[in-house]
């Protein structure tokens, strides 16, 4: 019988190598494009770093921002159903 030991010097390298933070901001600005052809805000992708494993290491990330804020935006959740698009799509 084998048992599961997770290798988190693996996957702290896995997170914080230039790939993957390379690979989630191609996603962010995915998701910022597709935001704006739908959107009244405008919405930008920046890298960003997030807190992850048992020592909560910094990790590569990014995140999706709105910098000019439109109020239809916010009332027909213009992030959320972008999102939810690309979820079903699988791009």
């Amino acid at each position: 019988m084998s048992k599961y030991e997770p290798l988190d010097n693996g996957l702290k390298k896995l997170g914080q190598s230039d790939a993957v933070g390379k690979a989630v901001l191609d996603v962010a600005q995915r998701l910022a494009g597709n935001a704006n052809a739908v959107g009244d805000s405008t919405y930008e992708a920046a890298p960003s770093k997030v807190t992850a494993g048992w020592n909560n290491e910094e990790r590569a990330g990014a995140v999706v921002r709105e910098v000019d804020h439109h109020w239809k935006d916010s009332r027909d959740r213009i992030l959320l159903r972008v999102a939810e698009a690309m979820k079903v799509r699988k791009k």
